[in-house]
């Protein structure tokens, strides 16, 4: 029964009776919800059979609101302010807001976009954070359930119907350790190649994500008839070139990883004896989040951030 009393009312005519118990007149609350008076009578009559009550009688210079009246008068207001604040338009502060957003990447991504746009986003919004989920098969589906913002991706297919939207392509480039043998007395090559005998002639580390021993630089050498030792095979972008630094080891990269942890680690970049595809990258999401403005301003600081990235990228490429 109490549904079907709710379901009766009309939401217009309790705006109506809010501004009727601020005016306590009829003419005023015309005036003010830019209806006629006798739209205003009309929608008083039916309020009055609604509830029971006259809410407003006649009394010397005006109309006073009834016992029952005064008692809606604070709920009524509430109740109103609450609707409005659900039919209002999302707004997202970034520089007020202490939202922390959810991303997840390999550390390729960690590595490649965090740090420009960790600069930014505090600059942004200071009192936010970013809490970034280790990649996995999983992911995906925490996408879909709303428990993750964004994923940074390649553009390998993935299942489902998900927004995208690209980032940049990336290419390849050898790190070796500064004083590797192999560069000792190469200190003025020009090219900056190195040659296809050098590269199967020394260990390599090989970074796989999820798991395995051969890789796109593994094809291109069957392709030349050609094969080499993967000495390391590991899932981790920043520990290979940890590896090769301290190592003999060649580690074949994402060109924007190689240069950044070249800048840290004394590694020196080459580029690769063979053509490799390289490959694009992009962030994904979902459409239950297309229009969170909090997201949506996120995912235009990552390209901002990967777009002023690209025109400042430099090194050596496949």
């Amino acid at each position: 029964m109490r549904e079907m009393d709710i379901r009766r009312i009309d939401l217009n005519l309790l705006v109506v009776l809010r501004v009727l118990l601020d005016t306590g007149s009829v003419t005023r609350t015309a005036e003010r919800l830019h209806m006629s008076q006798p739209a205003v009578s009309r929608a008083l009559a039916k309020l009055r059979l609604q509830l029971g009550d006259k809410l407003l009688v006649r009394v010397a210079g005006g109309m006073a609101p009834t016992l029952r009246a005064q008692a809606l008068s604070a709920p009524l207001a509430a109740l109103l302010h609450q609707l409005e604040e659900c039919v209002a338009p999302a707004v997202f502060d970034p520089a007020t807001t202490r939202r922390v957003f959810s991303v997840a990447t390999t550390d390729y991504g960690a590595v490649a976009v965090l740090p420009s746009l960790m600069q930014a986003f505090a600059q942004q919004a200071p009192l936010a954070g970013i809490e970034v989920i280790p990649f996995s098969d999983a992911v995906f589906e925490l996408l879909n359930a709303g428990q993750v913002d964004f994923v940074l991706y390649s553009d390998d297919p993935v299942a489902g119907t998900l927004r995208t939207r690209p980032l940049f392509r990336e290419t390849y480039s050898c790190v070796l350790r500064t004083n590797h043998p192999l560069l000792v007395n190469q200190e003025a090559r020009a090219d900056e190649v190195l040659s296809l005998e050098e590269f199967v002639a020394w260990p390599h580390a090989l970074v796989s994500i999820f798991g395995g021993r051969t890789g796109e630089v593994d094809d291109a050498l069957a392709a030349c008839h050609q094969k080499r030792h993967i000495a390391l095979s590991l899932p981790y972008f920043a520990t290979a070139g940890l590896v090769s630094a301290a190592s003999d080891l060649i580690v074949t990269l994402p060109t924007r990883v190689a240069t950044a942890l070249a800048d840290t680690n004394g590694l020196r970049l080459l580029k690769p004896p063979l053509e490799l595809p390289g490959f694009g990258y992009r962030m994904l999401w979902h459409e239950r989040s297309h229009e969170d403005p909090g997201c949506v301003w996120l995912r235009d600081l990552v390209a901002a951030t990967a777009k002023h990235q690209n025109a400042a990228h430099t090194g050596p490429s496949a």
